[in-house]
């Protein structure tokens, strides 16, 4: 029996001058349901998610994502959709304009028992500019990475090959007409058509999924799609077997570790003015600061750098060349003579905040070695590290050689390809992914993470990030809403569990001011966002023995530890469905949507409800507090 979806969303006809973005503390859009048979999937903002055979998912998702000349994805406009069930299926229907009517996209779906047919056509109306427009269909990673892949090439041929276990800085295929293999026991064929496909390793950006894409990278880009001219795709799927379960992921919830230190991350632009009205207000962690030899004065640095006191952790930007020795020695000497101790520096060419594929070619000027080296000789006392201040993108693209540095760091950004609540918490299955993979590359040395954030710090891809002044969900954007609500809080507390899981010495994840802060100042007074008290919880639980937890439902993590002989943790509903969370006995604070947590001392303040059981709404926090074993 086809199934159809229910109350306002795609199953009644409807029309919309714009697509509609959720408030930043609205509940996450779970989708609506739609399939037929033992075939179902999601329908979220007009992307087919979740597709599923008998009830193992076998598609992540397939959208026709309009990329601008930035990799800025276009905003749909003018949105009609419409759904109807036939004798021979259901069909969804989805129509919508971008770039102010300058192209034209259509794409029908037809779902069957036996699985789906999409068909896209784009029509410009005038000449349009992008980086890419067509089908993207991601392949989730459970049951999916490291198994094996039959590609189908444009000729007709036949490769066998696997999805990497391992995230791969290459891409894993090229020349795709279409690709067989099994998910958890379900067979699945997926034929393409209207372009040449290829897949590329999506965990490099944080996305859980491995992505199969047209127009070829190896083609130039930005292109033109001419005015009247009409882009054709389609993808064919077909499923068939019997689903079995299993998993060649590690579960991280229970793992034991030493949990990791926490920083905060800032610039000398966050330190001065309204940002340094914050210092007195912000947890007690590492400061991680980031200072560009090339734009920020090393005499303003260091005094900023100055008011916060105690010892610090620079990454250092400097130019690609010309001299950089002495605003480096500038930057030393003033910070000595302040009395500030300066624990590490990872210095890195300024070429290298871009992005430039696997094969090269590397940038011609300063190497990350002679920066490095350079930074050492300033600042003899502190443990240099290499890698990249960006994304693991870079680092796994540009692998630091094992014989350099005391440690290796990059970032994680979880709105590079999406933006919605849901892509947004799924970059949490792809994180054990990438930490695994970077311990593979350093060796003995331990991983720090710059800042592991929802939103984007700066931009490898692209001139700048997306700007976003109505603090919209968009991608690529630094200032993301989610920043300041308890979804941002939730997401910090995945994000520290699976880093603590997989051993990370070392992970920012706010910032002192600026677009990541943990607050904001007004009228005078110190206004806290929720990810403010997790990381409060987190700073205390700071290097101390991660104790196992209880057993957790799949989308809850958390991590415990033993403080001063009382049990403390954190929790966070990072899924979709309301879930329950046995509490073993102690008691319990909920941090819930609605609930007024702007008191910095909020958390200090709240009465424990004694539970053995504790209710989690999606994007909830719960703080734990018990005896010690």
């Amino acid at each position: 029996m086809c199934v159809v979806c229910g109350g306002e969303g795609p199953g009644l006809d409807r029309q919309a001058d714009t697509q509609a973005v959720p408030d930043a503390s609205a509940v996450i859009d779970n989708g609506s349901p739609i399939g037929c048979g033992p075939v179902t999937a999601l329908i979220a903002d007009g992307t087919i998610r979740r597709i599923a055979f008998k009830g193992i998912e076998i598609v992540r998702s397939v959208d026709c994502p309009i990329r601008d000349a930035n990799w800025g994805t276009a905003v749909p406009e003018n949105v009609r959709e419409q759904l109807d069930e036939r004798a021979d299926g259901v069909f969804y229907r989805r129509r919508f304009d971008v770039f102010e009517g300058a192209l034209d996209v259509h794409l029908n779906t037809q779902f069957t028992p036996h699985g789906l047919r999409l068909d896209l056509s784009l029509t410009a109306n005038r000449s349009v500019l992008t980086n890419r427009a067509g089908f993207t269909l991601l392949h989730p990673l459970d049951g999916v990475a490291g198994t094996a892949l039959t590609i189908v090439h444009s000729d007709g041929s036949e490769e066998q090959a696997a999805f990497p276990m391992a995230v791969m800085a290459g891409q894993p295929a090229f020349d795709i007409a279409g690709l067989r293999h099994t998910v958890h026991g379900v067979a699945v064929d997926i034929a393409f058509a209207g372009d040449v496909f290829e897949m590329e390793d999506q965990r490099n950006w944080t996305d859980a999924s491995f992505k199969t894409y047209c127009r070829p990278l190896s083609l130039p880009f930005p292109y033109r799609i001419e005015a009247g001219h009409t882009v054709a795709q389609s993808i064919a799927i077909k499923v068939s077997g019997d689903a079995s379960h299993s998993s060649l992921m590690a579960a991280t919830n229970d793992a034991p570790a030493t949990l990791p230190d926490i920083a905060l991350a800032a610039t000398p632009a966050w330190l001065s003015g309204a940002g340094r009205a914050l210092f007195g207000h912000v947890p007690r962690a590492t400061r991680l600061i980031r200072v560009d030899l090339g734009h920020d004065d090393p005499v303003d640095a260091a005094h900023g750098i100055a008011k916060l006191g105690g010892s610090v952790e620079l990454e250092l930007i400097v130019n690609d060349d010309g001299d950089i020795e002495t605003p480096l020695a500038d930057l030393a000497g003033r910070m000595r003579g302040s009395g500030i101790e300066v624990a590490s520096v990872i210095a890195l060419p300024r070429a290298y905040l871009q992005s430039y594929q696997p094969s090269g070619p590397w940038p011609a000027g300063r190497t990350i070695t002679q920066a490095m080296n350079l930074a050492a000789s300033e600042f003899p006392g502190a443990r240099i590290g290499v890698g990249m201040l960006t994304s693991f993108t870079e680092f796994n693209r540009h692998a630091p050689p094992p014989e350099l540095g005391d440690f290796v760091t990059y970032s994680t950004c979880a709105i590079v390809h999406a933006a919605d609540d849901r892509s947004v918490f799924e970059t949490l299955e792809a994180l054990p992914h990438i930490h695994q993979s970077a311990k593979a590359i350093a060796g003995d040395r331990p991983l720090r993470l710059g800042l592991a954030s929802i939103g984007m710090r700066s931009n490898p891809y692209g001139a700048a990030v997306a700007d976003n002044p109505g603090l919209d969900r968009i991608a690529m954007a630094m200032d993301d809403p989610r920043q300041r609500t308890l979804f941002g809080a939730a997401f910090a507390v995945g994000a520290y569990a699976v880093a603590a899981a997989c051993g990370v010495a070392r992970i920012a994840l706010a910032g002192i001011g600026g677009p990541f802060a943990t607050g904001v100042i007004e009228n005078d007074r110190f206004t806290a966002w929720p990810i403010h008290h997790v990381i409060e919880a987190l700073v205390a639980m700071a290097g101390g023995q991660r104790v196992a937890n209880p057993a957790l439902p799949a989308s809850v993590f958390g991590i415990q530890a033993d403080v001063d002989g009382r049990r403390i943790g954190v929790f966070a509903n990072c899924g979709f469905e309301d879930t329950a969370m046995s509490m073993g006995g102690g008691s319990a604070i909920m941090m819930s949507a609605g609930e007024d947590v702007t008191d910095p001392d909020w958390l200090a303040r709240a009465e424990p409800v004694a539970s053995d059981r504790i209710d989690l709404a999606p994007g909830s926090v719960v703080f734990t507090r018990g005896s010690a074993a």
